[in-house]
């Protein structure tokens, strides 16, 4: 269990992501097909969209988090950027074409890349070191609970209604309640956490070679993993359009379970956790090779369980990498990297599924069983084991 000091800020934090995922992922379980069914994008173009909106949710994070070191505004950031992610999702439903709803999910996108590195910091700060994989895990559960129902509610409008245009307005109800729950938890805990945060002892001006391998490894693999944008495209067909955001709901709500794993496993064994994801990552094209209803279920479940594992260590693992002077920019420079082999897969696995399904799984198998000489490297690291009951080595 997390510290019963560590709750409160973790729960409401939480509920601020609880609210935003209703809202932001609710739409992404309809994007792929309000872009290329309704109004007409090139699947191609949808691989393109979907890799430049994550390059620039994670890319952007390199400046972002270079201001929070810069400036200690750590709140006030992680507001601007709540505010610019959750309005461009209403204003979705005002998208004539796919070019201005293309644009539209960048800035979303751009508004997260604000906000993460501030955010992340405040519950690195709040988890303390001993309890950094049950803290994000904790979380990532209650963000995942959004997640879950934001694709829920998209179906039940679909499937009532079967305006698009409605779903996204819907949106502007929970974006509301997330930043009014953000203001709360500013107002409880704020001055608080950010006392902890530039008190603490003074750390070394660098990143360790933990550090480096450990993004070397985890981009490698994002390079080589099939976003759930395709699969949600291959149930086309499979499934009724209003069933479709229901495999997103799936893939979210595996996530969540996913999280509480992986985030109480690296507590105890550290960054060897991360050799589970690589196998897994590599089965998500595996199984969606031939689009059954069965086949697809279970890629989304797959996609779902390695991003949870993501979504939960990464943060964890930054911080334990990092001194909390410098840990802005660690994960602005970790989720630069991860942004452009989003980026650079996304497009990868665009082009690919064009040619032939059968080169996307080539593709992913070859990248994944290059990832074990990074994950060998990392895993005769001991530095982030050893410094996570204490300040955190060459951070």
């Amino acid at each position: 269990m997390v510290g019963r000091k560590v709750l409160p800020i973790i729960v409401m934090m939480g509920i601020v992501s609880l609210f935003a995922d209703i809202t932001y992922e609710g739409a992404r379980g309809v994007i792929p097909t309000y872009l290329t069914i309704i109004l007409g994008a090139p699947v191609a173009v949808l691989g393109v969209v979907t890799g430049l909106g994550d390059f620039v949710g994670y890319g952007f994070r390199l400046v972002s988090g270079r201001l929070a070191d810069v400036t200690r505004r750590y709140w006030t950031i992680t507001f601007l950027g709540y505010f610019v992610n959750l309005v461009a999702i209403p204003l979705l439903a005002f998208a004539g074409d796919w070019q201005l709803a293309a644009l539209l999910v960048v800035v979303e996108r751009l508004g997260k890349a604000i906000r993460t590195p501030s955010r992340d910091l405040i519950i690195s700060v709040a988890a303390k070191d001993a309890w950094r994989g049950k803290a994000f895990g904790v979380h990532e559960a209650l963000d995942q609970i959004g997640a879950v129902a934001g694709p829920l509610i998209a179906s039940l409008i679909l499937l009532r209604y079967n305006q698009y245009s409605l779903v996204f307005l819907s949106f502007g109800l929970p974006a509301a309640l997330a930043m009014l729950t953000l203001y709360a938890t500013y107002r409880l805990y704020g001055k608080l956490e950010m006392a902890s945060a530039t008190s603490g002892r003074a750390g070394s001006a660098r990143l360790s070679r933990t550090y480096w391998i450990y993004v070397a490894a985890v981009a490698l693999s994002t390079v080589g993993f099939m976003h759930v944008a395709f699969i949600l495209y291959r149930a086309h067909g499979v499934f009724a359009d209003w069933f479709i955001p229901l495999l997103y709901l799936l893939a979210q709500a595996i996530d969540a379970f996913s999280g509480l794993l992986f985030g109480t496993l690296y507590d105890r064994i550290g960054l060897k956790v991360v050799a589970f994801g690589f196998p897994l990552t590599a089965l998500v094209p595996i199984v969606a090779l031939h689009p059954t209803q069965y086949t697809l279920v279970a890629s989304a479940l797959l996609f779902g369980t390695v991003l949870g594992m993501q979504e939960t260590i990464q943060r964890a693992a930054v911080a334990d990498l990092a001194s909390v002077e410098m840990r802005g920019s660690a994960y602005g420079i970790f989720n630069a990297a991860f942004g452009f082999a989003w980026l650079a897969g996304g497009a990868i696995v665009g082009l690919l599924y064009e040619l032939d399904f059968k080169l996307i799984i080539a593709y992913s198998v070859l990248l994944h069983t290059q990832d074990g000489a990074p994950h060998c490297s990392l895993s005769s690291q001991s530095g982030v084991k050893e410094s996570k009951m204490g300040t955190p080595k060459g951070g």
